[in-house]
């Protein structure tokens, strides 16, 4: 059974490294309030293992960051919040 954390970010979102005591490093993402956190297992192989989770996270996390992009530039939006639900706009959804 595993846990799946989903994550719809908002503005002042990000990620760091954080050193929360000397020796110590945590890749930490999201915000004050809510965030998850990468540590290094402490066991034989915890660190190599780590360093591949956060290579193979970094390059998915580019991939993805690239297609959101992407699909910024080619969508359009209506202009403001209010046109995107006013009757007329539902009306023309639904025809």
């Amino acid at each position: 059974m595993g846990i799946h954390v989903v994550i719809q970010p908002l503005v002042g979102y990000g990620a760091a490294v954080v050193s929360p005591s000397p020796g110590v490093r945590q890749l930490v993402a999201g915000s004050e309030e809510t965030s998850f956190i990468v540590q290094v297992p402490a066991r034989i192989g915890g660190l190599m293992d780590t360093a591949r989770f956060a290579q193979s996270l970094a390059t998915a996390a580019s991939e993805f960051s690239e297609w959101c992009e992407t699909q910024h530039r080619t969508r359009s939006y209506s202009s403001s919040f209010h046109d995107q639900w006013s009757d007329d706009a539902v009306t023309r959804k639904n025809d």
